[in-house]
């Protein structure tokens, strides 16, 4: 694992610059000074899109060399990612594949208004952004409270009396897909701050056209809850890092 991200450090050093990097590795942000761009990901002007590249892209928590050459490779990858935040993970699916189609799901509106902002145009046609909880199943609108509605923390989970407080729509991920009738789903990524396991259950009809998984984990009980259930549906745990696990299908796997 050291060496394949010390690979990708210089990998990245050539398309960012390495100045850039240790700047990013280091937290000194307040050397750069936003908006400003960065290939790949464009118009910069959130701190959490500096957190977001550091930790998702450079240091390769959401990424995977089998599955990023599987979605190289596709013709037209279809990708669901639950939890989007400001987009990093969205905009980084398009550089992998120009002619994917991603399908994003948060529960905070502005989040996805700002992914489909920072988009380039010819890939906002091929983004599909959804704004919904995703729990086990669908019903009443729930509340939920929260500070920077871009803050990737942003959990029904969290309360507080000094947060805002708005009501979101609760939707199954079966429910929230169900319009666009996917055939087969390349990538299910899933960070959605330890409400997982409530999401599977909810997924159904989704799962069997799910080729990989990469699930973030907040908690144990998530963790086990998650693990339990993915193997009911013929899942298996092909890699972890960290507080991520990736899974596929023996059946799927190419």
């Amino acid at each position: 694992m050291v060496y394949e991200n010390l690979i990708s450090f210089l990998s990245f050093g050539q398309i960012f610059g390495i100045k850039s990097l240790v700047l990013f590795y280091y937290k000194k942000w307040h050397l750069l000074h936003l908006p400003f761009s960065l290939p790949v990901f464009g118009r910069i002007s959130h701190p959490e899109e500096l957190r977001n590249i550091r930790d998702n892209i450079l240091q390769g928590t959401i990424r995977d060399r089998l599955v990023e050459k599987q979605i190289r490779a596709a013709d037209g990858p279809v990708i669901v990612d639950c939890g989007i935040n400001v987009g990093i993970s969205v905009r980084w699916w398009f550089f992998l594949n120009s002619r994917s189609r991603v399908y994003g799901f948060d529960m905070m509106r502005e989040a996805n208004d700002f992914t489909t902002q920072s988009l380039p145009e010819r890939f906002q046609a091929r983004y599909v952004p959804i704004t919904a909880v995703l729990a086990g199943q669908t019903g009443p609108r729930l509340d939920i409270r929260y500070e920077d509605p871009l803050f990737g923390g942003n959990s029904i989970l969290v309360s507080g009396q000094d947060r805002k407080k708005r009501q979101v729509e609760a939707i199954t991920l079966d429910d929230g897909l169900a319009p666009y009738d996917l055939r087969m789903i390349d990538f299910l990524k899933v960070d959605i701050e330890d409400s997982a396991a409530a999401m599977f259950r909810g997924a159904s009809r989704t799962l069997p056209k799910v080729k990989n998984i990469l699930l973030e984990i907040h908690s144990d009980q998530e963790r086990d809850d998650s693990l339990a259930f993915l193997a009911s549906q013929g899942f298996r745990v092909r890699k972890a890092f960290k507080r991520h696990i990736w899974f596929d299908k023996p059946s799927t796997k190419n």
